[in-house]
This record gives C-alpha cells, sequence and structure tokens, in this order.
C-alpha cells in the first residue's frame, strides 16, 4: 500500500513539475515574443530617425517684412505648424501633413477644397483647435503661447499687426517661409513661384515626391494647352477683370492670373490696370475671365457674368454674343497653391472646350 501511494506521489508530483514547466515555457516564449516586437519596433523607429537623419539639416531661402532674402535651417521635420490662408493649409494637407497644422489662420471651412475636408477636420481636434476660428485674432501672444516650431504664410501674416516680422521668431529658434506671390513679394507673380512654393514645403517636411507629384500635375496641364496652340496663327485674345462699371480691375502679366492665360496659350491684352466699360467695350476680347470670390459650387461666379452679360451697354461685345464670359475664383489664380490646377484647368476649358 504504501508502495503504491509512493508511485501515486510521484507521478502526481511529475505531472505538476510538467505542467509548471509547460506554464513556464509559454511565458518565456511570450516574453520573449514581445521582446521581438520591441526590438522589431525599435529598429524601425532607429530606420525612420536614420533616414530623416540623412534629410536633414536643409538650408532653404525665404524672405522677412522688408522682402530682404533669408535663410533658415531645419535640423527636422516641423511638428507644430501654424498655417496662414487657404493655399499653405491646403497644400500642407494634399501632402498629408494635417497632422502638423496646431492653427490656421485667415481660413473658414468651406474654404477648403471638397476633397480635402476630411483632412482639415482633423486640424480641430487639436489642442489649440479654438484658435482655427477665423472670428479668433491671432496675434503674437497668442502665436507665442502655442509654442509652433514653424510658420507657413504670406508676407502679410509678418507686419507688425499681425505676428511682426520673422526675425523675432527665426532669434527664437521658430522657422518660417513666406509663398512667394504673397502681397508683393514677387513683382511678376507667376506659375513657377507656386511650384516653387510646394516642392519648397514638399522639401521642408521631406515629402518631395508627393509634392512633385502635384506639381508634374500643373505643368501637365499646361503642356496639353501649349500643343494644341502650337502652328495656330491667331490665339483668343483674353481680358482677366475685377468688377465692372467705371472702375473695372484688369489683371495684367505681372499677375499670377495674367500669366496663367500667357503660359495656357492665351493673348492677354494690354491695358491698364484700371479701365472703364468704354474701354472694355474699346478693347472687345474674345474671352473674358470675371474674378469672384462668391466660393464654389455651380452658381459661384454667376452675379459678375450676369452683370457682364445682361447689361445692355456690353450687347456688343463679342464676349456677350458668343457667351464667352467665364467666372473664375480669386483663389484659383492669386497665390493659388494646389488650387493652380483648378485655375489652369478653368482657362483651358475656356479657351479649349474641345480639349475638355
Amino acid at each position: 500500500m504504501k508502495k503504491k501511494l509512493a508511485a501515486i506521489l510521484l507521478m502526481c508530483g511529475m505531472s505538476v513539475l510538467t505542467a509548471c514547466g509547460v506554464s513556464s515555457l509559454a511565458q518565456t516564449n511570450s516574453e520573449s515574443l514581445e521582446n521581438q516586437v520591441e526590438i522589431t519596433k525599435e529598429q524601425e523607429n532607429a530606420q525612420e530617425a536614420k533616414e530623416e537623419s540623412n534629410h536633414y539639416p536643409i538650408t532653404i531661402s525665404t524672405f522677412n517684412y522688408a522682402k530682404e532674402p533669408v535663410e533658415v535651417t531645419f535640423e527636422k521635420t516641423p511638428e507644430k505648424v501654424i498655417a496662414a490662408w487657404q493655399n499653405s493649409v491646403e497644400t500642407l494637407l494634399a501632402l498629408g501633413l494635417e497632422d502638423r497644422i496646431i492653427a490656421t489662420i485667415g481660413v473658414k471651412e468651406g474654404d477648403i477644397s471638397p476633397h480635402l475636408q476630411e483632412a482639415y477636420q482633423k486640424i480641430k481636434d487639436r489642442e489649440f483647435n479654438d484658435f482655427t476660428d477665423t472670428n479668433v485674432a491671432m496675434t503674437k501672444e497668442v502665436a507665442v503661447m502655442m509654442q509652433p516650431d514653424f510658420i507657413l504664410a504670406w508676407k502679410s501674416t509678418f507686419s507688425e499687426k499681425s505676428l511682426g516680422d520673422v526675425s523675432y521668431w527665426h532669434q527664437n529658434g521658430i522657422n518660417t517661409y513666406m509663398a512667394l506671390n504673397s502681397n508683393d513679394i514677387s513683382t511678376n507673380r507667376t506659375i513657377e513661384n507656386e511650384y516653387q512654393d510646394i516642392l519648397t514645403i514638399g522639401e521642408i517636411f521631406d515629402v518631395e515626391e508627393k509634392a512633385k507629384d502635384l506639381v508634374d500635375e500643373m505643368k501637365d496641364a499646361v503642356d496639353k494647352a501649349t500643343k494644341i496652340v502650337e502652328g495656330q496663327q491667331e490665339k483668343k485674345s483674353v481680358l482677366i477683370i475685377e468688377g465692372t462699371g467705371d472702375k473695372i480691375r484688369v489683371y495684367d502679366k505681372t499677375t499670377l492670373a495674367g500669366d496663367m492665360v500667357i503660359k495656357m496659350g492665351g493673348n492677354l491684352l494690354e491695358t491698364e490696370g484700371q479701365i472703364g466699360s468704354e474701354d472694355l467695350i474699346n478693347l472687345n476680347p474674345d474671352v473674358i475671365f470675371a474674378i469672384h470670390m462668391d466660393g464654389y459650387g455651380e452658381d459661384a461666379g454667376a452675379t459678375i457674368v450676369e452683370s457682364i452679360m445682361c447689361n445692355p451697354a456690353y450687347s456688343s461685345l463679342n464676349v456677350v454674343q458668343n457667351s464667352q464670359v467665364f467666372p473664375i475664383n480669386l483663389s484659383d489664380v492669386y497665390t493659388s497653391g494646389i488650387r493652380t490646377i483648378d485655375g489652369l484647368n478653368a482657362i483651358g476649358k475656356a479657351l479649349y472646350p474641345e480639349l475638355y
């Protein structure tokens, strides 16, 4: 009996030891797997850090408020960005950088292109989301409180009435960049400036390929139009105007809108910067692009077109008789950013409807 009992106890002991061994092995395997996952993550992070370190530091050229060139150096990717105006915000969104924006200036929800709305909504979840509303005055003091590491804006943003000159921010280790076509930085506002802005932002954030893809799309639109006008003896005469009556502003070749028309093969008429209704009648262009700020949608710009098409004084105009008055959103042809493609396509569709 004692021998049987001893045998049973021995078997139970072996079972317990075996079970403990299995449990211990399972725990060891689990810990080993977790360690491997952590090691893999560390390796991935190390690889990303290595790739980033290979890209940075980079130095880019920009301007101060006096329009003097200055250089700023980026040691790493900006993580807390204040972006001013539509072109800055939309370019960042188009490059997939919405998680870097902590606040926007001068932008309402309806200003953002529909295909970027989902990305724009994510900005509102930021810590400083209250300041994304244009009703909140963005001052230097408010901006300092946000502790940004980069400000992407227009020249006007760095006036003393707004955020102050770039020297203050640079002295405090915060980099800036001004859009080349904003305000009066450039004597001639060109499509190439818009290309350069996008490519520079791509370089700053180490997303050059995405930036290049955006620019290539714009260049393709220009190339398409260029091929059409090759060999044509006559180009359509074009006038770009804002307003009607006796105070009509004309966008000339020094403006981005004018440069777009020229690059797209239109014959941009040369005239004074401001003309009256009689001047417009005498110029009698083949096509008129009427600038508006009515947002987007089917009826956007309808009022300005109607003011020309339905005005008895303009009944003799070629554009009225041939229905060649086209609305164009100011944001598509002024410091336009990624909307440059929208401006180019709008001009292309008007000049070459058969192509589109």
